[in-house]
């Protein structure tokens, strides 16, 4: 929803002020003649007392002209609001893109002169909340590490001890309360990642007694709901419990199983096929930051020569500035933004609003079931049919289960037991999403167990398929991600090849031909390892200059010019093979076009560092004939004629080498 112009703003703000003022019976009559109101929400006001009626009512007619008369709540968000008029607390466990946010913002609509708290989680997502109410015409700011050094906002945090500022907070609102349990606590041997979420409940002890909490999530399985109430101390007898399905009938799920290593980045070539067809707005996820950037390189470089370096494939990570965060996250969000594939860490899947997101993946296995949900709901938010891919290493289908917690009734325990700092990925994996992948059960039907969703919507499709998974009762509801995706997938059979197409794809290819051995050719060694340290610290100097006067720095970071990978293989090999800038080019594998660009930069780099290196002195060698002379004067063994040496083959061989060493002295 677009701001309200500034002309009508004014009007707009006395027409809500008149309904917050209205009585039952004309708001019941303006409401009859002007909402577009279903039998199911005319039902649900026929239960209601007079009391929660008008409140009802008054919130429908407030949100429908605040929203530019697009908008009508939904009943579960009515309820919502009315639990938080009667100062009870209320849990909310509803699907992404249900509608919570409204549930934050209809109380704030009836009650413009009173205080909400919101507590989030990322910093991203604080964004994204203040620009949604401010649209709505409520004025918010958000206060976290970046918030400008001024005392008057700072002074906020701490004047929560101030029992005259917080008779102020009429509310507090707790998003993504799942964050509670699972970045607030300590589990299975490793200290909490967020203890202050851990420390919600001293928070609440600090508010006036009746001060209600709302707490909403999109993915509360059962120990997590349980583990909620009980930290923020919910009455049992009197809090709201608001549970919807959480199944997305619009989106097919999928799993695929990753060829060989997960830095083998072939296996995300079904996003940008050769030659170029078409392209699926999709968001990666990756649980390493280099990765990130590698694999939108290698994407990029797939591209048509027109579509490289223009933005299509981009990287999303916390160590990018701040300016190309933003630049690239309005592009991606924007419908007719440039960028169309974005590879991104976990900071960027809460509270990521993309409407027309078509697909996302995630490139490795998700820790947890909780993750993985969240990631998946943020595609098909208009209703679109759209896919969650997600895309686990070899080990998750081999790795042994036996350690896991049997008695535990928490589904993401580790699968190792207990962890340590130092436990690898393979021992962290959740339980919950070893089992999903390796499912033969309806994937849909997986997460409706995990989330303890037995509503008659849990299972619902809107589109012909449902997972790809096979469906023995209805054989068509089979899904294939490769009709979704414009390129190919690709596979492994037990010998250890690799083909791009499945054994049912008549045309595919095999990517890694068996070759016969061939002598690995003498060829110049690689730069000394002294060396390369000093030339990488050169490069990355000259990077940083070379991105920070480029032109088009906002839309492209500095890998871009030069990644990690590209400054160890320049540093690595040898000075006599970087003789000119075309030998820089073919070095890092970049394109002519790179190479008119960067290529006389880097080389003139390189040259520099390389005319301040010591020169080797001139080897010499000795003649031979008067080496083997010498040799032949020694008094021993070695001046005995060669046909009386051993025929033994081994003491031959060696003899012969030490002839062979001797006549060739290096002084």
């Amino acid at each position: 929803m677009e701001p309200h112009d500034p002309s009508i703003y004014v009007e707009l703000q006395k027409t809500l002020q008149e309904f917050r003022q209205m009585p039952l019976d004309e708001l019941t009559t303006v409401a009859l003649d002007i909402l577009p109101l279903d039998r199911s929400l005319l039902s649900f006001f026929d239960t209601l007392d007079i009391e929660h009626r008008t409140l009802a009512l008054r919130a429908c007619l407030l949100v429908y002209f605040a929203s530019k008369c697009t908008i009508v709540p939904k009943q579960f968000q009515l309820e919502a609001n009315n639990a938080l008029e009667d100062r009870r607390d209320v849990l909310i466990d509803s699907g992404t893109g249900s509608g919570k946010t409204l549930c934050q913002i209809i109380p704030n609509l009836m009650h413009p002169m009173t205080m909400s708290v919101t507590i989030s989680p990322l910093k991203r997502l604080q964004i994204l909340q203040v620009a949604e109410l401010q649209r709505w015409g409520i004025n918010a700011i958000s206060i976290n590490e970046d918030t400008p050094n001024n005392p008057e906002l700072w002074n906020v945090t701490r004047l929560v001890n101030d029992q005259t500022f917080a008779k102020k907070i009429a509310r507090v609102h707790i998003d993504e309360a799942h964050f509670l349990h699972t970045a607030g606590k300590p589990h299975y041997g490793l200290p909490a990642f967020r203890p202050s979420w851990g420390a919600l409940d001293e928070f609440r002890l600090r508010l006036p007694k009746g001060t209600p909490v709302q707490a909403l999530s999109g993915t509360l399985p059962p120990h997590i709901k349980s583990a909620v109430v009980d930290h923020l101390n919910f009455d049992p007898a009197t809090f709201l419990s608001l549970k919807l399905s959480t199944n997305r009938p619009n989106i097919l799920f999928a799993t695929h199983r990753i060829v060989g290593s997960i830095t083998d980045l072939r296996n995300l070539d079904f996003l940008v096929d050769i030659p170029f067809t078409r392209i699926v707005k999709t968001i990666v996820y990756h649980d390493d930051t280099q990765r990130t950037a590698d694999a939108a390189d290698h994407q990029d470089k797939r591209l048509p020569e027109r579509l490289r370096n223009t933005g299509v494939v981009r990287h999303y990570h916390g160590g990018m500035s701040k300016q190309y965060l933003q630049e690239v996250f309005d592009d991606f969000r924007d419908p007719s933004g440039t960028c169309k594939i974005l590879h991104a860490t976990e900071g960027a899947s809460t509270g990521l609003h993309v409407e027309d997101l078509e697909a996302v993946v995630d490139y490795g296995l998700p820790q947890h079931k909780v993750t993985s949900l969240q990631r998946g709901g943020r595609c098909g938010r208009r209703g679109q049919q759209s896919v969650y891919l997600v895309m686990a290493e070899p080990w998750t289908y081999t790795v042994s289960l036996e350690a896991t917690e049997i008695s535990s009734n928490d589904p993401d325990r580790p699968i190792a037991g207990r962890l340590t700092k130092k436990s690898r990925k393979p021992e962290r994996a959740g339980l919950a999403m070893v089992v999903y992948v390796r499912s033969q059960l309806c994937l849909r039907e997986m997460i409706a167990r995990y989330l303890a969703d037995t509503s008659r919507e849990a299972l619902e499709i809107s589109t012909a398929w449902c997972c790809d998974v096979d469906h023995p009762e209805n054989p068509s509801r089979k899904f294939d991600k490769r009709t979704f995706f414009p390129g190919r997938f690709i596979y492994g059979d037990e010998n250890g090849r690799i083909y791009a197409g499945d054994v049912d794809e008549e045309d595919r290819i095999h990517l890694n031909p068996v070759k016969g051995r061939k002598r690995k050719a003498k060829g110049t060694a690689n730069r000394k390892v002294v060396q390369r340290a000093p030339l990488q610290e050169k490069l990355r100097s000259w990077l940083a200059t070379a991105h920070a006067s480029d032109p088009l720095r906002v839309v492209r970071p500095a890998s871009f010019i030069l990644d990690a990978k590209a400054i160890k293989s320049l540093s690595t090999v040898h000075p006599d093979r970087i003789q000119e800038v075309v030998d820089v080019v073919s070095t890092v594998e970049q394109t002519e076009e790179w190479g008119n660009e960067w290529g006389a930069a880097i080389f003139s780099v390189i040259s520099a560092y390389d005319a301040h290196l010591p020169r080797n002195p001139t080897r010499k060698k000795k003649k031979v004939s008067e080496t083997y002379q010498a040799v032949r004067e020694k008094p021993g063994k070695a001046n005995q004629p060669l046909a009386e040496i051993s025929t033994n083959t081994r003491r031959s061989s060696r003899l012969a080498k030490k002839y062979s060493d001797e006549a060739e002295i290096i002084v």
